[in-house]
């Protein structure tokens, strides 16, 4: 499944384009019964660049990213600073709302900070509360290579019980994760003294005692709903944010008490996976209360090159929102540069969502655009309950989405999913449509993608994840783009690496060759090292490409592992036979 949720942030009287919303209005006031106390935080300020692969991706503390509260900051391809740089994503953010046994609305979102803030920094009391010195202390990100996390490995399987922390980089040292000892007696490694009692930053417990210590081979990972953590990236870095640090001034929503847990992730490779970034989050409600009937979003406003230019649509069997340019060349517009005729496409896939109440993965529950500057019933929400109503298959005026069209009063039946053709195809129900390009005309989008419903549970966590796919063939996409046969594929190797829980599929490691030389004679042992991928020739990996055919198309059933089955020993004539040979 694919979802992904994040938000922008313009500060009032920047003139960037004017992507903010433009007609913003008043606000009400959030009822009082069920009242989630509200702490003292204030607004976030800490930013942070992942940028290990062709993507520069900006984070924010307050729980949105991909901008830096003025301009947009999700840069791809990368560029080097010495020119303009292509940035595909203005802003994002996570969207939560559900409703508590008073049946009072609670919402927490995020967008452009126009109004204020519905996310601080830090982790939430037992209690479910959250005070300033908090928030300040969590106002930054932990970031950790995963170089360092092989250096540490190499270091714990070479020396066991005598590896020292002078063998362990700083980035470990300073993971929060529970427990960790260093962040209580060295204050070097973040500037201060840390204690961290509860589960923030994921690990690999090696030694299972439930506490996080790099000296003893424990190491950060990519959680697994499903199976083992094991995996990790080539960089990873992680936050923590709440939406009880103060009153929700972004949506006029009432306090839920929820605590998120994120991690963004990157790998470093030369496919299409190079041009990708990933989002996990584990939500946890820390009040005392049930929230029900509770969705999830990924919000995005995407800024494909020019902004006024862009088209949005989705593969529901991808659970994926699509970007695109409705013409070529995209040009510069009011100082943001444009991809030129090589277009490209962008898409959000919303891989995890929440599990339902009886225990099922829910998956894309719906997805709508709406334009900045439209009328009311198709522009920014101003209120929790239009917030809420995007969520739950409705315009921001309450009217069901509908078949056809625009979507706002086709005359068709109900849906809850917005273009879902391939604008390639003429019959296909997307922007590029004849009909609907007539009403519509191109400009300033925004997308939900949207995961529900379900009762969010106090103490139990929920996950989100979601990953970000680019694709900019030579030569560009083309008008009207195929998703089918650009970003359809590049989007299947990203599902395939979620299915390994992010595991790239390794071969076997090379043996360490003992030879000893006798008259005429060569016996050679083949000995795998403690710690390799094929000790005692065990070898056994999954293909997530493999296993996700077998789930789609063969019905489960099939063989989706690489399995050792032993050697190949040459015997070369010369020392000057090439591997090509």
């Amino acid at each position: 499944m694919n979802a992904m949720v994040c938000s922008a942030l313009v500060l009032a009287g920047l003139s960037v384009e004017a992507r903010e919303w433009v007609n913003g209005g008043g606000k009400t006031n959030p009822k009082a019964s069920y009242k989630t106390e509200a702490g003292d935080c204030t607004t976030p300020t800490a930013q942070f660049d992942m940028e290990i692969n062709n993507v520069r991706s900006r984070l924010l503390t307050g729980g949105d990213a991909w901008w830096n509260l003025s301009e947009a900051r999700y840069e791809v391809p990368k560029g080097d600073g010495t020119g303009a740089s292509l940035n595909a994503l203005f802003a994002g953010a996570i969207w939560i709302s559900g409703y508590d046994a008073g049946n009072n609305l609670k919402v927490a979102a995020q967008r452009y900070r126009q109004g204020g803030d519905d996310y601080w920094p830090g982790p939430v009391s037992a209690g479910g509360t959250v005070d300033k010195a908090t928030c300040n202390k969590y106002d930054r990100f932990f970031n950790v290579l995963g170089s360092d996390i092989e250096k540490a490995q190499t270091a714990f399987l070479t020396k066991g019980s005598s590896t020292s922390i002078a063998d362990i980089p700083k980035g470990l040292l300073a993971w929060p994760a529970k427990g960790n000892p260093y962040l209580s007696t060295d204050p070097s490694l973040i500037g201060e003294t840390f204690i961290v009692n509860d589960n923030l930053a994921p690990f690999k417990d090696v030694d299972n005692d439930g506490i996080y210590n790099p000296v003893k081979g424990d190491y950060p990972v990519i959680p697994c709903r499903n199976g083992e953590a094991e995996a990790y990236g080539d960089q990873m870095v992680f936050w923590v944010f709440n939406d009880v640090g103060n009153q929700h001034t972004e949506s006029n929503g009432q306090s839920i008490g929820i605590q998120v847990n994120a991690l963004a992730f990157a790998f470093q490779t030369t496919d299409d996976v190079n041009n990708m970034t990933f989002y996990k989050y584990q939500i946890v409600n820390k009040s005392s209360n049930q929230l029900f009937q509770t969705y999830i979003s990924q919000w995005s406003d995407p800024d494909l090159g020019c902004f006024s230019n862009d088209a949005v649509g989705c593969d529901i069997e991808r659970s994926l929102g699509i970007v695109y340019n409705r013409t070529s060349p995209d040009i510069d517009c009011q100082g943001v540069a444009g991809y030129g005729t090589e277009l490209p496409l962008i898409g959000i896939d919303f891989f995890e969502g929440p599990l339902s109440d009886s225990g099922e993965q829910l998956g894309l529950s719906s997805f709508v655009y709406f334009t900045n500057g439209a009328s009311f019933a198709q522009s920014d929400p101003a209120s929790a309950a239009q917030y809420r109503n995007y969520q739950t298959c409705l315009w921001a005026d309450g009217t069901p989405f509908t078949e056809g069209g625009t979507g706002y009063n086709s005359g068709g039946p109900s849906t809850c999913f917005l273009f879902p053709g391939n604008p390639v195809n003429s019959g296909d129900w997307s922007e590029m449509q004849s009909s609907v390009a007539n009403q519509l005309q191109a400009g300033d989008r925004r997308m939900v993608q949207t995961s529900g419903p379900f009762t969010l549970k106090p103490g139990e966590p929920q996950y989100v994840t979601v990953g970000v796919v680019f694709v900019r063939p030579t030569g560009g996409v083309g008008l009207p783009p195929n998703f089918a046969t650009t970003i359809g594929p590049a989007d299947d190797k990203a599902q395939a690496l979620f299915n390994t829980c992010f595991k790239l599929v390794d071969g076997p490691a090379a043996p360490t060759l003992h030879i000893r030389e006798l008259q005429n004679e060569l016996i050679i042992n083949l000995i795998n090292e403690k710690g390799s991928n094929n000790e005692g020739e065990k070898y056994d990996q999954v293909d997530g490409g493999v296993a996700q055919a077998i789930y789609s198309d063969l019905g489960g059933v099939g063989d989706s592992t690489y399995t050792f089955e032993g050697y190949k020993l040459y015997q070369l004539a010369n020392p000057r036979v090439s591997a090509t040979e």
